[in-house]
């Protein structure tokens, strides 16, 4: 409300665009108003309550008005709207519009509502907000408000925001509540790939990290469910985006206890049958790595021991490495198929270690521009796409 009563040029936007209703009067001329009613003055809070206020009214002087009921954390209701009109109404109001903003829409509301998710809101803002300082602010504040609900664990269901790109670089230095953020937006939408679906298997209902924890780390990741229909996760390979101070990482995790099939099948292979793997994999990789200049194919392997079960791991082994050093070739990085050859020896010789696999692609900020749009969610599917080979190996 404070945006668009301080950019009238972005409250004439708001009306056409968003509400969809032309206003009978220059937006210039409108009155604006936040949890109070017309031609009253400010009411004490818990008036606001006791005599259910709008959050906000848009008017003029001649008997037009919008009004506008918004939830974050509490549901919205149907009486809520209807008493609203009638206030209008009481107020001399004869044309009357009415609308809601929501962080999910619900079942049903009266047909005479402009219904909006939060998030459609912040995706206006962000488009004016090159244009208009105060569309920026307000969309701003929204992933601010987000990022401290959701570290609350208040916010439930639904979003405020909308994924936008990984916004950390140089200039925007990573935290914590942010990228814990970005990371369940990026998600949410890639939970509704189709692709991913139909050609990996991923389980959109499957299980989510129970807790994503850290707060004072450089990382926070989280993944999407390879198990079939009430198997755990722990069984199957799964896709694990990591949001990090430097990188995007999205990779397939083999886990250690990964089921029998898969361990079976890994095994077979033979060290020369998992280089040829790794082969394919980088092959599907090529229009990736040739469109993406910062893109950087990955291994990462990792041993690691609990000194109970919910406590932080310690690391007893780590190795990584550029995927391309296991499979000649005649530029950078150099041949180095030792790296691959102690990293598959190591998961068919564990003896008893709790290890894990990673293969997939890094992204990193300064050398990804495109990390920063919308569409950097086709750069985490392409790049589980690609590591198709090492799925199937689960079948």
């Amino acid at each position: 409300m404070t945006a668009i009563n301080e950019d009238r040029k972005l409250l004439g936007l708001f009306l056409r665009e968003l509400v969809k209703v032309k206003a009978p009067v220059n937006p210039r001329k409108l009155s604006v108003l936040e949890q109070r009613f017309p031609g009253e003055p400010e009411p004490r809070e818990e008036e606001l309550e006791r005599r259910g206020i709008p959050d906000g009214w848009i008017f003029d002087e001649e008997g037009w008005c919008l009004f506008i009921e918004s939830k974050v954390l509490s549901k919205l209701r149907a009486d809520q709207i209807r008493s609203h009109r009638r206030t209008a109404e009481r107020l001399g109001f004869q044309s009357i519009t009415a609308m809601a903003v929501v962080p999910r829409l619900p079942p049903s509301l009266p047909a005479d509502t402009v219904l909006l998710e939060w998030r459609t809101v912040y995706a206006w803002l962000r488009r004016h907000s090159a244009h208009s300082a105060w569309a920026a602010r307000a969309a701003d504040y929204l992933e601010l408000a987000e990022a401290k609900l959701i570290d609350t664990e208040k916010f439930k269901e639904g979003s405020l925001t909308m994924f936008a790109g990984f916004p950390f670089g140089r200039e925007r230095p990573f935290t914590y509540l942010e990228g814990k953020r970005v990371l369940g937006l990026a998600l949410d939408e890639l939970r509704n790939r189709r692709d991913l679906i139909a050609r990996l298997g991923m389980n959109p209902k499957g299980p989510r990290r129970p807790a994503i924890t850290g707060r004072q780390g450089d990382a926070v990741w989280d993944f999407l469910s390879l198990s079939e229909r009430g198997g755990s996760f722990t069984r199957y390979p799964h896709l694990t985006l990591n949001v990090t101070s430097q990188a995007i990482e999205a990779m397939v995790t083999v886990p250690n206890a990964v089921n029998s099939v898969m361990r079976r099948n890994l095994k077979q292979l033979s060290e020369a049958g998992f280089q040829a793997l790794v082969k394919e994999v980088i092959d599907n990789l090529q229009p990736l790595l040739r469109d993406h200049k910062g893109a950087t194919p990955w291994f990462r392997g990792v041993q690691r021991r609990y000194p109970s079960q919910k406590a932080t791991p310690y690391i007893d082994a780590k190795i990584e490495f550029d995927l391309r050093t296991a499979v000649p070739s005649s530029g950078a990085p150099k041949t180095q198929p030792r790296w691959l050859s102690a990293a598959y020896a190591s998961f068919v010789n564990k003896e008893g270690s709790n290890y894990q696999m990673q293969m997939g692609v890094v992204f990193r900020y300064e050398q990804c521009p495109e990390l920063r749009q919308a569409d950097a969610i086709e750069l985490i599917v392409a790049a589980w796409l690609a590591c198709r080979p090492l799925v199937d190996l689960t079948r």
